[in-house]
């Protein structure tokens, strides 16, 4: 996690795999903001009004592959099912989920590919699925597309910035 500071403000730059979540007991020197770029992957974002407590996760793929062994270099919430099972658990600690409101970001096609679904497709149902589940809905949306995009969480406000930008195709 990088953190940036900018006019009094301290940014977190939320990277691939890693998740931040502000309590309601935020002391002068935490971060105000969560910043991430997505292209394929997919970002939750959730926020609790009343006691401005608020949080994001960046997930690259929804599952980890069952032939894959995880190591210590790779990052524990890089898979869907990890990162949001933590969002949850967090969000139970300190107030009815019903409580919080969510976002969905991501889910670019980031490849001139033939696979159907995508890896950004798989991703986005993946979160969408995990939010039926468990009683959820997101209350935003800005998922799929041939476009990466800059997401900006406000942790005194709640409000969510979205920049958008066009994905160079690649060929694979």
């Amino acid at each position: 996690m990088i953190v940036i500071v900018i006019e009094q403000h301290q940014i977190i730059n939320l990277q691939p795999g890693e998740i931040y979540f502000s309590s309601a007991y935020k002391k002068p020197q935490e971060p105000t903001k969560i910043k991430t770029i997505l292209g394929s992957c997919v970002a939750v974002t959730i926020w609790h009004a009343a006691s401005q407590t608020g949080g994001m996760c960046h997930y690259l793929l929804a599952q980890e592959n069952s032939v894959i062994h995880k190591t210590k270099v790779l990052k524990q919430y890089r898979y869907g099912d990890e990162a949001l099972a933590y969002l949850l658990k967090k969000m139970r600690l300190m107030h009815p989920v019903d409580e919080f409101e969510l976002a969905l970001f991501g889910g670019g096609n980031m490849y001139v590919s033939l696979i159907n679904p995508s890896i950004g497709d798989i991703n986005v149902a993946f979160a969408q699925t995990w939010a039926k589940e468990n009683n959820l809905e997101f209350k935003q949306e800005d998922t799929h597309g041939n476009l990466g995009r800059s997401i900006n969480l406000d942790l005194t406000s709640g409000n969510i910035e979205v920049s958008k930008y066009p994905i160079e195709p690649k060929e694979r």
